[in-house]
């Protein structure tokens, strides 16, 4: 007895997919976490280096970023709170202040536990609570 092409194709392997809550976790994490390097990225390729200016001015605009698309209110106070004191810095430095080291380690130390704190709270949404990221029609 001779198999139908219909009976073949429903009996061929098939790869798994990538189950839909771990894709909006995973495009949330694209889009809100590291879309907003972009520009870093894109000026340590053009000048082989980034500038302090830019470092500064990313710092005091990127955890913004995380704290409004988030639904912690501690995390957005944070964020803001971080914003605000990189928002002087970087003013300082564009009046010809100089910043020490110790003002970037702790600025990319503030970055990273915001993000990891968001990335904990977006697996909570998009894997645990089955939350879309974006909708698709």
């Amino acid at each position: 007895m001779q198999k139908t092409e219909e009976q073949i194709t429903a009996n061929a392997f098939r790869f798994p997919g990538i189950p839909a809550c771990v894709q909006e976790f995973l495009l949330c994490i694209l889009f809100h976490l590291l879309l907003p390097f972009m520009p870093l990225l894109i000026e340590a390729v053009v000048l082989n280096h980034i500038e302090p200016k830019t470092l500064l001015l990313f710092l005091s605009v990127y955890p913004l970023t995380i704290g409004v698309s988030s639904q912690s209110r501690l995390l957005f106070g944070l964020t803001v709170v971080i914003s605000l004191v990189y928002s002087v810095f970087f003013g300082l430095a564009t009046g010809g202040s100089s910043v020490t080291a110790g003002v970037y380690r702790v600025g990319y130390s503030s970055v990273a536990t915001a993000m990891f704190v968001h990335m904990l709270e977006r697996y909570n949404r998009h894997v645990a609570g089955r939350e879309l990221c974006l909708e698709f029609k």
